[in-house]
C-alpha cells in the first residue's frame, strides 16, 4: 500500500486515527502501540506479503543481537552488522522475491546495534523496539530515522492528546506532498518514460527536457514522500526527522547534500565516513573517505555500474569543492596571522597561485550565487542520467543527443506527456490549441512551475508550519486535495520504494 490510494486516504488512515486516539484518550499506551504495529503490518501486507516475513525475520535477529552487543561487544557487533549487509544484499540484488524498503529498516536497525554498543542508545523493551523499526509512515522509504527522535516519543505515547493545529499542520503537509507526488512527478514521469523508451528517435530539445524532467521528478516524488510520511506522523502527534530541505537551492555540492536525503548522509557519516577516519588523519585520507562514502551511497541505490558512476560523480565534485574551500580557508586563516603589509603580500601571492585563483577570482567573487546554483544543477542534472538509466550506452546516447546540433521542435508525442485533461480542456475552450506552438504549452507550464518550486520555494514543511487555519486557506487546501484525489485514478508507485 502507498499513501497515494484511495485506500490508505479513505479506509486505512481514518480508523487508524479514531482507534488510535481513542486508546490514547483511555489512556492505554501499550494497546495504542499494539495499534500501531498492527496497522503498520497491514500497511506493509498490502505492498508485499512477503515483506512480512522478511520483517519478522529480521526484528527477531536484531532484537536478539541487541541483548548481547553491550556484553560482547565488537565479538557480536561485527557479526551483526555484516548479517545484516548481507540480508541486504540478498534481499536488493539476488532475491526473487522483492523485500520493499528494506534498505530502510536495515539501515536504521544497524544505526541502533552500533549506536547500542558506543552506550548512546538506552535499552528498550521489545514492544517500543518493534514499534521503531515497523512503524509505518517511514519505513518505506525513509527518512532514517535514529533512536533518539522516535524512542523518546514511544516511551511517552500515552502523554499524546489530540492537537487541532497539529493535526491541521499534518494534513498541510500531507497534501502538499501529495500534490508534488500526482500532480507533478507522474506527470513529468510520463515525459521521462516516455524519453527513455524512445533514445533512438528524440531528438536535442527532446533529450534535454527528457533530462530536466528526471530531475524535476525524483525530487517532487522522493520529498512528496517524505512530506506525506512526516504529515500522517504528525497527525499521529510524533515528529519524524526532516529528510529534505531545498537542496535544488544550493550553491554547491557539499550545501545540496545538505538538503537532499538528509537522513542518509547523516548515516553515511556518522556510520561509514567517521569510522573510515573521517578527517583525523589528515587531507589525503579524508579525501578517500569521501570517496568512499559517495562510492557506497553509489551501491545502496543500485548494484549496476550506472549508479557507480553516479555516486563517484557526485564524490569527485565534493572533494574538489572541499579541496577549494580548505584552500581558501588557508589562505584567509593565514592572513589573518600577519600585519596589513604581510596581508597584501599574501593576496598577491594567491593571485599568482593557480588554486588561490581559482577560488579568490572565479568560485568566490566573481560568480553570483544564482549562476553558482544554476552550474551545479546541472551537473546534478547530468548525473541523475546514469542514476536513471538503464545502461551506460544508454546514458551515453541520451547525452550525446543533448548535444546534438542543429535544434528541431520537439516531438508531438513528448509534448503530449504533459497533456492533463484539465488542463487541456481549457487550452480547448480558449482555442490555444489553434495555435502552431499550443501544444506545448503545456510542457512550458509544468517545466517553469517546477522551476519556480524547487528554486524559489521554500520548503513543504516551512509552508506547513506557516499556516493558519481559516476559511480560505481551508477552502484552498480542499480544492487542491480534490485535484489529487482526482488524479489517483492513475497511481504509481514511489520512485524510491524499490530502494
Amino acid at each position: 500500500m502507498v499513501f497515494n490510494s484511495t485506500v490508505f486516504i479513505f479506509l486505512l488512515f481514518p480508523i487508524c486515527l479514531a482507534v488510535y486516539y481513542f486508546l490514547l484518550r483511555k489512556g492505554r499506551g501499550n494497546r495504542a502501540k499494539y495499534w500501531l504495529i498492527m496497522m503498520s503490518l497491514l500497511f506493509y501486507a498490502a505492498a508485499s506479503p512477503w515483506l512480512l516475513l522478511w520483517l519478522g525475520g529480521s526484528i527477531l535477529v536484531n532484537r536478539l543481537f541487541l541483548c548481547r552487543v553491550r556484553q560482547w561487544g565488537k565479538r557480536i557487533l561485527v557479526p551483526a552488522v555484516l548479517l545484516n549487509l548481507l540480508l541486504l544484499c540478498c534481499g536488493r540484488y539476488f532475491s526473487m522475491i522483492p523485500v520493499l524498503g528494506i534498505s530502510f529498516f536495515t539501515f536504521q536497525q544497524i544505526s541502533f546495534l552500533i549506536d547500542s554498543y558506543r552506550g548512546e542508545a538506552e535499552e528498550c523493551h521489545s514492544l517500543d523496539y518493534i514499534l521503531f523499526v515497523l512503524y509505518f509512515p517511514k519505513l518505506l522509504q525513509g527518512p532514517i530515522a535514529i533512536h533518539s527522535e522516535l524512542m523518546p516519543q514511544f516511551r511517552n505515547l500515552d502523554k499524546i492528546r489530540f492537537d487541532v493545529e497539529r493535526f491541521y499542520r499534518g494534513l498541510v503537509l500531507f497534501v502538499l506532498g501529495l500534490a508534488k507526488k500526482t500532480l507533478l512527478a507522474d506527470t513529468l514521469g510520463q515525459a521521462v518514460d516516455y524519453g527513455y523508451a524512445n533514445l533512438l528517435s528524440i531528438n536535442a530539445p527532446d533529450a534535454l527536457i527528457v533530462m530536466l524532467s528526471f530531475s524535476f521528478q525524483l525530487y517532487f516524488d522522493f520529498s512528496g514522500y517524505c512530506d506525506m510520511a512526516m504529515g500522517v506522523s504528525r497527525m499521529l502527534g510524533i515528529e519524524l526527522p526532516v529528510n529534505f530541505d531545498s537542496p535544488y537551492q544550493a550553491t554547491d555540492i557539499i550545501g545540496f547534500w545538505k538538503g537532499w536525503h538528509m537522513t542518509l548522509t547523516r548515516f553515511l557519516t556518522r556510520y561509514v565516513y567517521i569510522p573510515l577516519g573521517g578527517n583525523r588523519r589528515g587531507k589525503g585520507n579524508m579525501y578517500r573517505n569521501l570517496l568512499l562514502v559517495f562510492f557506497v551511497s553509489g551501491l545502496w541505490h543500485g548494484a549496476g555500474l550506472t549508479f557507480i558512476v553516479w555516486g563517484m560523480m557526485h564524490g569527485f565534485l565534493y572533494v574538489v569543492t572541499r579541496m577549494i574551500q580548505s584552500a581558501g580557508a588557508g589562505r584567509r586563516s593565514a592572513g589573518n596571522r600577519e600585519g596589513a603589509a604581510d596581508n597584501r603580500e599574501s593576496a598577491a601571492d594567491n593571485r599568482k597561485s593557480a588554486a588561490g585563483l581559482v577560488y579568490g577570482k572565479i568560485l568566490h567573487q566573481k560568480f553570483p550565487a544564482a549562476l553558482k546554483t544554476a552550474g551545479l544543477f546541472i551537473y546534478v542534472t547530468v548525473a541523475w542520467v546514469f542514476f536513471r538509466a538503464p545502461s551506460l550506452p544508454d546514458a551515453a546516447l541520451l547525452l550525446k543527443t543533448a548535444l546534438h546540433f542543429p535544434w528541431q521542435r520537439i516531438g508531438r508525442q513528448l509534448a503530449a506527456c504533459f497533456n492533463k485533461d484539465e488542463f487541456w480542456y481549457m487550452i480547448k475552450v480558449i482555442r490555444l490549441d489553434r495555435w502552431e506552438y499550443g501544444h506545448y504549452a503545456l510542457t512550458f507550464l509544468f517545466l517553469t512551475v517546477s522551476s519556480l518550486l524547487v528554486f524559489k520555494a521554500k520548503n513543504a514543511l516551512a509552508a506547513a508550519d506557516r499556516y493558519r487555519p481559516g476559511t480560505v486557506g481551508a477552502l484552498m487546501l480542499a480544492g487542491l486535495f480534490g485535484w489529487c484525489v482526482i488524479s489517483l485514478s492513475g497511481v504509481s508507485t514511489f520512485l524510491y520504494v524499490n530502494f
